[in-house]
């Protein structure tokens, strides 16, 4: 609670699953219903505004469900699902997997499958309504197809967002769905670090694609969503340089008994969000960044004592003399050097 970057509001839980309203989600929902009402004229400002809550409610919906689809996956190969986020730029379900491709394609992919079958039964609906396949918003960003009734109008707007989302979330920008399937196609042959190294890569590129078409056309959802994509895959790709990935177990553990095989008779603890494990992640990057300063510090210190040994302490120079200065420091105190 001291950090209302983290705020979220619990609604419920389903299955299982711990559902939570991130604080900006709720903001994006009433600025949506907010300029809705204030673009219409004074008599249609009451339906402006239900259209407006409307659309927030299929948002909710579509996105919800995607995310019960990573869960239903991570199930369903032997890993577990406690907490589903929705925040702006979608949703975030807390899962764990076991470690190998196959696990995670399965549970990756069952997301965008929502949306596929979603996308199917609604087109099939409107098809059957209108006896026209131009009934269909075929094309995410057009006009759209007429509308003959209200009923209609909604499943449009529900074919619609599910659609936008799929296409979306397909991107190869890590860690959208794209980029992690692109992650879990390469894993057999390149192995998880080399695989992620590439997914990453491919995202950040992808990222910088994102902020131009924002710049371009004036959407700052997706400068937004480009500046969270280019800064995950970076903090990514220094977890690996740290060391702090592996080929063998993510973090040096073995989740493919979920969570709780690390506390095997023990009472089962809440479970870290996305933003608490974001800062567990820096933490421990900065930790394996201080152990390479110091066994860097240590080489030094004992190249020098070499030196010292040959040629005498004449023969150091100023750097190295500073360096032997903090080493005799640290002696004295029992502290270790300062960078």
């Amino acid at each position: 609670m001291d950090n209302p970057i983290n705020w979220s509001l619990g609604v419920g839980s389903l299955f299982g699953i711990r559902i939570k309203l991130h604080l900006f989600f709720i903001v994006g929902a009433a600025y949506l219903v907010f300029t809705s009402v204030s673009g219409a004229a004074e008599g249609a400002r009451l339906s402006a505004a239900g259209y407006g809550l409307g659309t927030a409610a299929i948002l909710f919906l579509v996105v919800l469900l995607h995310e019960f689809g990573h869960c239903w996956g991570a199930r369903r190969v032997g890993g577990e699902a406690s907490e589903i986020l929705l925040w702006p730029l979608g949703g975030l379900a807390s899962v764990s997997t076991p470690h190998s491709p196959r696990a995670n394609l399965i549970m990756v992919v069952a997301g965008p499958m929502v949306n596929v079958i979603i996308c199917a039964v609604i087109s099939v609906t409107l098809v059957l309504m209108s006896g026209s396949i131009w009934a269909v918003p075929w094309n995410p960003f057009g006009s759209g197809p007429t509308v003959a009734s209200e009923v209609q109008l909604w499943l449009v707007i529900l074919f619609r967002i599910s659609y936008v989302l799929l296409l979306f979330n397909l991107a190869p920008v890590f860690p959208l769905d794209g980029g992690r399937v692109l992650q879990c196609m390469l894993w057999p042959s390149r192995g998880y670090v080399e695989a992620t190294k590439i997914a990453t890569g491919v995202g950040m590129v992808g990222a910088i694609a994102f902020a131009l078409l924002g710049l371009a056309t004036g959407q700052t959802l997706l400068l937004f969503i480009a500046m969270f994509g280019y800064l995950t895959c970076y903090q990514q790709r220094q977890q690996i340089k740290a060391g702090i990935f592996s080929d063998e177990n993510e973090f040096g553990y073995d989740f493919s008994q979920g969570y709780t095989s690390l506390e095997r008779g023990e009472t089962k603890e809440h479970k870290p969000g996305f933003f608490e494990r974001r800062r567990i992640e820096r933490a421990r990057l900065k930790e394996a960044e201080e152990l390479l300063e110091l066994e860097e510090h240590h080489v030094h210190v004992d190249a020098i004592l070499r030196k010292i040994s040959a040629s005498g302490t004449e023969s150091l120079t100023t750097e190295e003399q500073r360096i032997l200065d903090r080493e005799s420091q640290r002696q004295k105190t029992g502290s270790e050097p300062q960078p």
